[in-house]
């Protein structure tokens, strides 16, 4: 009985992506970076969870207000985690700590010429970055807003902090009362 030759060809065509999708995970030279410039959509996968560049630091969003008394103390934007008793079902709360995680990643991606020439205010990134602040519970009197990401790391028995990117001062002085 001879085979469809559909389902020979579709074969082949699911045989060699899967081939190429596994040398691209063990060799990442010149070959496979000609090879992923032909095919389109990122449809070869590269998996780098923890190597070959592992992450060395965490980025972690804070931000403080300023009010009669002058700039308060910078605080963590951190959603905390949802309740052991649902964590296993549903985390939320993870979902909205990884969306900052992402937004905070973007940012990194923005040009430093975009940095100088003050068009990052202008990016999804920080306009989202800087709503999720400006919602954030804060005293009543409030002036000014203004957040920074900075970068943790530990190197022996030591922990390291960097800013990494501040943000403008914001006047919180035209922001609609249902959101300050």
């Amino acid at each position: 009985m001879p085979e469809d030759p559909r389902l020979v060809v579709l074969a082949a065509v699911f045989a060699a992506w899967w081939v190429a999708s596994a040398v691209n995970q063990i060799d990442s030279g010149a070959l496979t970076l000609r090879l992923r410039r032909h095919i389109p959509f990122g449809l070869l996968p590269l998996w780098t969870f923890f190597a070959p560049n592992p992450a060395k630091a965490d980025s972690r969003l804070v931000w403080r207000v300023e009010g009669g008394s002058g700039w308060q103390l910078w605080q963590e934007l951190h959603f905390g985690f949802a309740p052991a008793r649902s964590r296993w079902l549903v985390n939320h709360r993870l979902v909205q700590n990884k969306a900052v995680t992402d937004l905070v990643n973007s940012l990194h991606r923005v040009p430093r010429s975009a940095m100088v020439d003050r068009t990052a205010l202008l990016s999804s990134a920080y306009l989202a970055l800087l709503g999720l602040v400006v919602a954030q519970p804060r005293p009543v009197g409030c002036t000014s807003i203004q957040f920074a990401i900075v970068n943790s790391s530990r190197s022996s028995s030591s922990r390291q902090v960097e800013v990494v990117f501040l943000s403008e001062v914001h006047d919180l002085a035209d922001c609609p009362d249902d959101v300050c």
